[in-house]
């Protein structure tokens, strides 16, 4: 395992605020980053949390990420809305179309709201969790750069294109909040295996020769393995389906990866929340959520079972102060701090 360095979240946060308004992103928009960054690195996905900003400081200044995020509604009418990102910081945009659609949810019981044009939103279970401590049920889905081939095929099209289920808890039970990639192993894993120096599993990629492989720099330039064979094709198909070709977006292996610094990366996103208080009383909700997670909790001996996020609720509730993060990412973000004359530094704390 790589070295892990612990810092402070307060100092996460002035490093990630400075460092993203020296490359024109201003205080609101930076404020939702940050939140999303911190909601990754609280539960302990780190590939989805810090270790982002250099990418993102880096495509701004390479001129194919626009930080002043002029998201422009293409429609809005009654439960449903496109937007259109103009290749704007995707966490800001789904955060603009989950708002909307939990307001269009609320009056009209369900809502969708589609995204083209946007950049990797982070993690998908933030936009879920919002939903969630909304009274609102959630699927969320965003398609990625190719990284699988179609079942019989030696070509990657279809993205690790990440789906999320959110459904509220109470105030006895957190969500329930799966966030997958269709894939086994999401491509930051991948990715952040190879920056950390470290093996794979065999299980999780081939390589170009169609070998599996536990190199992730080998990994990244073959195919990652879908979940369950042809199914999790079947699964990465539909979301490409669902957020870039529904969208408007780029699809059918048209999206390009963040650290493609040369082109836009074209990604789609689509959401659709539901309201819970059209469907049943304030009574239901709590009797059935409880009657659920019992039923559930019950099939197996006390503490082996968790429900989907779960564990990374409890590993949140535990990283209220301080997270822990990779020595090579903290390495990283000082140095594009420093590049972009902030003066604010990630401080390790001594264990």
């Amino acid at each position: 395992m790589a070295n892990q360095v612990r810092i402070s979240i307060d100092n996460l946060k002035q490093v990630v605020m400075e460092t993203l308004a020296k490359v024109g992103v201003s205080e609101e928009h930076a404020a939702i980053i940050l939140d999303t960054i911190l909601f990754a690195n609280r539960r302990g996905v780190a590939t989805h949390g810090v270790g982002r900003l250099p990418l993102y400081v880096h495509k701004i200044a390479a001129g194919h990420y626009n930080p002043k995020n002029d998201i422009e509604v293409l429609a809005d009418n009654a439960a449903y809305a496109l937007l259109d990102a103009k290749n704007g910081f995707g966490q800001v945009v789904a955060y603009k179309a989950t708002k909307m659609a939990i307001e269009k949810a609320k009056k009209y019981g369900v809502a969708v709201v589609g995204v083209r044009n946007s950049n990797n939103f982070g993690t998908a279970g933030y936009f879920g969790d919002m939903a969630a401590r909304e009274g609102c049920a959630a699927m969320v889905y965003a398609n990625a750069a190719p990284a699988i081939a179609p079942t019989g095929g030696n070509k990657t099209i279809f993205g690790t294109n990440p789906l999320c289920y959110a459904y509220p808890g109470d105030e006895n039970h957190d969500p329930i909040l799966l966030d997958m990639a269709t894939t086994i192993a999401a491509r930051g894993k991948i990715r952040l295996a190879a920056k950390n120096g470290e093996k794979i599993p065999f299980d999780w990629a081939i390589g170009p020769d169609g070998q599996p492989t536990d190199d992730p720099n080998v990994a990244l330039k073959g195919s990652l393995l879908p979940i369950g064979g042809y199914k999790g094709y079947g699964l990465s198909m539909f979301v490409d389906i669902f957020a870039g070709m529904l969208t408007g977006s780029h699809y059918a292996g048209g999206v390009k990866n963040l650290s493609k610094m040369d082109e836009d990366s074209g990604n789609g996103h689509l959401f659709v929340v539901i309201d819970l208080d059209k469907f049943m009383t304030a009574d239901e909700k709590k009797e059935r959520i409880t009657h659920f997670y019992e039923s559930v909790k019950a099939c197996g001996e006390e503490g082996k079972i968790f429900m989907p996020g779960e564990i990374e609720y409890i590993k949140m509730k535990k990283a209220v102060e301080t997270i822990q993060i990779s020595s090579k990412q903290f390495e990283d973000v000082n140095a594009v701090a420093k590049e972009v004359g902030a003066t604010s530094r990630l401080i390790e704390i001594a264990e």
